[in-house]
């Protein structure tokens, strides 16, 4: 009988079957992260509830608070990862978003077989994180923080310069928690009580929510607010937007002790819609309570254009007082760019308005 004969495999072929046997290794490397809660993974069986719905935001939104969990998130991926004798070939800080107030690493397409000890994204990791960390604290007045650990830094410096081998995760990670010390309260709802309740308005508001179906819902915060924020139900993701870092930072830190469905973030521009370009329109914007909405000529036109581009219709409540030129003023901005479908009387000398883009 003759030999059988081989058949050669061409080039093409054998580039094919190692990029098929890669993916299904990265899918199971994958459904690992899954089990152990580190990365976004949709599920459409899932009761909604907190951390089920993922809201995109930018890094330019975020504060120390959402800096430094977003960052030993990062951390925690590439350790779990290690252990797999895998690794992240990117540490761009835009591939952390958050699921209500809990990070979550959103692209499988950057993990890597690790190839060597040291991590190839570390000195992205440095760019990305340590060094807005570093440039909050210093802003924050931490400085003297800072020097404390200033031997530690220049330990990372000097090995992201290939001075000497980089520290483990580990290290690393606790570098980044000792970088930003932060207390174990949150003042936001000390603050909260202060504040007069947004009373009939966040009736009205929930409402009307329910009557369309809102799913995503966009809260607007003023620098100055006198008005508590309003408070987000189960099922529906929730994304608040302060003028103010500080109360930002409070904000953020207190719905992630609760575990709350809601994400509060800073809106340093003035422009959330500029700042994150891939964030889908929310079903319904809301800007309602004292100090929230703007009163001068101005500042009210650029916010109708801003949050006309945000939500294809807004409650948004007019607190003037009983000035008729305030009102006409509110009135006359707002109409270049909605339509009232409905204005009820919330208070003495307010108005929640139901706006409908035209």
């Amino acid at each position: 009988m003759a030999d059988a004969q081989v058949i050669p495999v061409s080039p093409a072929a054998a580039i094919a079957w190692k990029a098929e046997q890669r993916l299904a290794q990265r899918e199971q490397v994958w459904s690992r992260l899954v089990e152990k809660g580190l990365v976004w993974q949709p599920d459409p069986g899932r009761t909604p509830g907190p951390g089920t719905v993922l809201t995109l935001s930018s890094p330019g939104e975020w504060t120390t608070e959402h800096l430094k969990d977003a960052a030993l998130h990062v951390l925690r991926v590439e350790a779990a990862l290690n252990e797999m004798n895998w690794t992240l070939g990117s540490a761009a800080a835009h591939w952390v978003q958050f699921a209500g107030c809990r990070p979550a690493w959103i692209s499988q397409g950057v993990l890597r077989p690790r190839r060597q000890r040291e991590w190839m994204a570390r000195e992205e990791f440095e760019s990305n994180f340590l060094s807005p960390l570093l440039r909050h604290c210093s802003r924050q007045g931490r400085s003297h923080r800072l020097r404390r650990w200033g031997g530690a830094l220049l330990t990372l410096i000097r090995s992201v310069s290939g001075g000497r081998d980089p520290e483990p995760v580990a290290e690393l990670e606790d570098l980044v928690q000792r970088l930003t010390p932060r207390g174990r309260w949150s003042p936001w709802q000390i603050c909260a009580r202060a504040m007069e309740p947004a009373g009939l308005a966040e009736i009205l508001v929930k409402e009307e929510a329910v009557r369309r179906g809102a799913r995503l819902i966009y809260e607007w915060r003023g620098s100055r607010p006198s008005t508590a924020p309003l408070r987000p139900w189960p099922g529906v993701a929730w994304v608040r937007f302060h003028e103010d870092e500080e109360q930002a930072a409070a904000d953020y830190l207190e719905q992630h002790a609760l575990h709350a469905c809601s994400l509060p973030l800073w809106n340093r521009t003035g422009d959330p819609a500029a700042a994150c370009p891939q964030r889908p329109e929310a079903d319904l914007l809301v800007a309602a309570g004292r100090g929230n909405v703007p009163a001068a000529a101005p500042e009210l036109a650029r916010f109708a254009q801003v949050i006309r581009r945000m939500a294809p219709a807004a409650l948004v409540e007019f607190a003037g007082g009983e000035d008729p030129a305030a009102w006409n003023l509110f009135v006359d901005t707002l109409r270049r760019g909605f339509r009232f479908s409905r204005v009820t009387e919330t208070g003495t000398g307010r108005r929640l308005c139901l706006l409908e883009r035209i």
